[in-house]
């Protein structure tokens, strides 16, 4: 899921670096970097299944938060467009949970993007 998602991000126009992990250093602005990806038990009685939270932050340098808010729509776009299968597993939804844009001091600016994945394992 993980690849599935960084080729998902780099679709996003207008960002300059997309980093895997928080540790990640990006020094260019807009850049975008995966957070995390939590994952729970969402299996049914005859099938597994896997509940993911999908945690990306979007981090950039502008006077006005216009431009980071609509890079985090397209994030938050490029998300649910998840291709509907990955190795091994069906994702049945992509769901919204969080879009919110902070202000990090003069004209510094971040955008939590969180979205909700459930998938069930391919049966062969």
């Amino acid at each position: 899921m993980r690849a599935a998602v960084l080729a998902q991000l780099r679709t996003v126009a207008g960002v300059q670096r997309v980093a895997d992990g928080a540790g990640a250093k990006a020094a260019a602005v807009p850049h975008v970097t995966l957070r995390d990806i939590a994952t729970t038990d969402w299996s049914t009685k005859d099938r597994a299944g896997r509940e993911a939270r999908v945690g990306v932050t979007v981090r950039d340098e502008h006077a006005q938060p216009a431009r980071i808010e609509g890079i985090a729509g397209a994030v938050e776009a490029a998300l649910l467009a998840l291709p509907r299968d990955l190795p091994g597993w069906r994702v049945v939804t992509v769901v919204p949970v969080r879009c919110a844009v902070l202000g990090e001091g003069t004209a510094r600016w971040a955008a939590m993007v969180d979205v909700r994945v459930r998938m069930l394992e391919q049966e062969d």
